[in-house]
C-alpha cells in the first residue's frame, strides 16, 4: 500500500527536493547509528538504553511505514535497515531486562511475553491510526509522539535508574542531530511549500517538534550528573573497604 502520491510536480519552483533530501538523509544516517550504538551499548553493559515504551512505539511505527503504509523520498531506504536494527534491540532487551526488572517478579519473569505483548499493540495502534488518519499526516503525528516519548523517556530513566548503564554521549549525539536534521527539514517544507506543510506551522505541530529537543539538551547535564555520582559512589565503596581492611 503506498503511503503518498508522488507530488513532485505540485512543489512550487523555490523548492528544492535536493534540501529537503539532504535533510532526510541525514536524519536517517544519525539515526542508523544511535541504533546500532544502543545494540552495542547494551551487550556491552548488559542493560538496555532505550526506553522499553519508546522502543515498543518506534519498531512499530518502523513496521507499519516500512511494510503496510510505504512512503516515498529518500526516508524509505532507512525504514527497512531501522525495523531490523531495532528487531535486534528488542532481542537484547529482552534478554537483559529481566534481571534490571528483578524488584518486580511479575514483571521480570514474564518479561518476555510483556514485550512481544506490547510490540503487537503498537502495531496495531500503529496501523488503525494510520489507517484512519492517513490524508491528515499520521505518520508526522506519530512519529513525533514516539519522539517525545524517546526523548523524554531517556530523561527521565538516567535520573530514575541512577546510573549510565546501556546509555552513552554517542547514542545522544547520533539521536540529537537526527533528530535536529529531522525538525530543520519539516521547518523548511513549511516554509517553502505552505500549501501542502502549513499544518507543521501551527501550535501544537511546533511544540511536538521542539520539546524532544528540549530533553536532549537536558539530557547531558543528567548524563553527566549521573556520571559523576557513580564516580562519588565508586570512591566512598572503596574507601570504606579500605577502611574495613586496616
Amino acid at each position: 500500500m503506498q503511503y503518498y502520491s508522488k507530488t513532485l510536480e505540485t512543489a512550487p519552483k523555490a523548492y528544492s527536493h535536493s534540501l529537503a533530501g539532504t535533510l532526510n538523509a541525514s536524519c536517517g544516517v544519525f539515526w542508523t547509528a544511535a541504533y546500532l550504538l544502543y545494540v552495542k551499548q547494551a551487550r556491552e553493559d548488559r542493560s538496555y538504553g532505550m526506553p522499553l515504551l519508546a522502543l515498543i512505539l518506534n519498531v512499530s511505527w518502523e513496521f507499519v511505514y516500512t511494510f503496510v503504509y510505504r512512503r516515498n523520498g529518500v526516508g524509505r531506504f532507512f525504514h527497512f535497515p531501522w525495523v531490523f536494527i531495532d528487531g535486534i534491540l528488542v532481542v537484547e532487551t529482552i534478554k537483559y531486562g529481566p534481571d534490571i526488572w528483578r524488584s518486580s517478579p511479575a514483571v521480570a519473569e514474564n518479561f518476555g511475553a510483556i514485550v512481544l505483548l506490547s510490540v503487537i499493540i503498537g502495531i496495531t495502534a500503529q496501523w488503525t491510526f494510520a489507517s484512519q488518519f492517513s490524508r491528515y499526516n499520521a505518520s508526522f503525528w506519530s512519529a513525533y509522539a514516539c519522539q517525545n516519548v524517546l526523548s523524554w523517556g531517556s530523561l527521565w530513566m538516567l535520573l530514575a535508574r541512577g546510573n549510565i548503564t546501556g546509555h552513552s554521549m554517542s547514542i545522544w549525539w547520533c539521536r540529537f542531530l537526527g533528530s535536529l536534521a529531522a525538525n530543520l527539514r519539516y521547518v523548511y517544507r513549511a516554509k517553502a511549500w505552505p500549501q501542502k506543510y502549513e499544518f507543521i506551522s501551527g501550535a501544537f505541530s511546533t511544540w511536538m517538534l521542539w520539546m524532544p529537543c528540549l530533553a536532549d539538551l537536558m539530557y547531558p547535564l543528567a548524563y553527566n550528573y549521573i556520571s559523576e555520582r557513580m564516580v562519588d559512589d565508586l570512591l566512598l565503596s572503596n574507601t570504606n573497604a579500605t577502611i574495613l581492611l586496616l
